[in-house]
């Protein structure tokens, strides 16, 4: 049987989403990383996989696979098998990897490229991988906000494998694509919608994980980027030539909003920076 992926069961917090699937029949799927960095680990059986049209292998209960962020996978599955996945946004990555401080003396893996990386369970990943799991299974009502602590630990115990930081941090930057194709195009005619295509997102989930990192929708961030731009704008041209130049359509719409971000009309501001 050929088939998209569907998990048996969800859970999604803040910045992590636990996918659960059990198959019991002989399977054969493809899926996208998406935006996500995925951890992909097996409770029970076995995985045949190939990554990226390229590496192919087999794990088990006693492994576990990272991809990066769109990452193409093809999976056959033979026998009974249980697997739990683990996706992880980059805010959560970057606030991990913001607050290290120290070096580690690192676990070796046992695979290592630039499309994945393929390890054994270290004490501390076993450890913190099973307070995921028996979280993920429980009926605790905070268990949303453990999953998202227990997670930061998680990716932690992650970033004491050799090799681990750098895919982790080279291939978890799309946020940093999206931002500079904003800053580049924003004074264009940007529809989130055309945005979100360009990266291969629907239009609610670029919102979400923009959301996430930016702490902004955005249309807030393409709202402050043309206002920054109209206070600029203005120590050398007239309020109605800025209005249309940052993309306004409406010049008492832009006068709102101006005033609004910066507690004074666009004319009043001019006026200040003239005297």
């Amino acid at each position: 049987m050929v088939s998209d992926l569907t998990p048996t069961s969800v859970l999604e917090a803040e910045h992590v989403r636990i996918l659960y699937y059990d198959f019991d029949d002989y399977t054969r799927a493809s899926y996208s990383s998406k935006n996500y960095l995925r951890f992909c680990s097996i409770l029970q059986g076995d995985k045949y996989v190939e990554i990226n049209e390229s590496e192919k292998f087999k794990y088990d209960s006693n492994s576990f696979v990272i991809l990066p962020p769109y990452s193409k996978v093809k999976l056959e599955i033979k026998e009974k098998t249980k697997a739990l996945v683990i996706e992880i946004d980059s805010y959560l990555i970057n606030h991990v990897l913001s607050k290290l401080k120290m070096e580690f003396e690192p676990y070796e893996l046992g695979n290592v490229n630039n499309v994945l990386f393929v390890g054994k369970y270290s004490p501390d990943l076993t450890e913190t991988y099973k307070k995921i799991v028996d979280t993920f299974l429980s009926r605790k009502v905070n268990r949303e906000f453990l999953l998202d602590l227990y997670t930061q630990e998680f990716v932690y115990d992650i970033f004491k494998y050799r090799g681990a930081e750098k895919i982790i941090t080279d291939k978890n930057s799309e946020i940093y694509h999206i931002l500079d194709y904003i800053n580049t195009n924003y004074l264009r005619k940007l529809k989130i919608s055309d945005i979100a295509k360009e990266f291969n997102m629907r239009e609610y989930e670029f919102t979400k994980y923009f959301k996430k990192f930016t702490g902004k929708s955005p249309k807030e961030y393409i709202k402050d980027l043309k206002l920054n731009k109209a206070k600029e704008l203005l120590k050398f041209e007239n309020v109605t030539n800025v209005c249309y130049d940052i993309g306004y359509e409406n010049i008492s719409h832009f006068i709102k909003e101006f005033k609004n971000k910066f507690g004074v009309t666009p004319n009043l501001y001019k006026k200040t920076l003239n005297s």
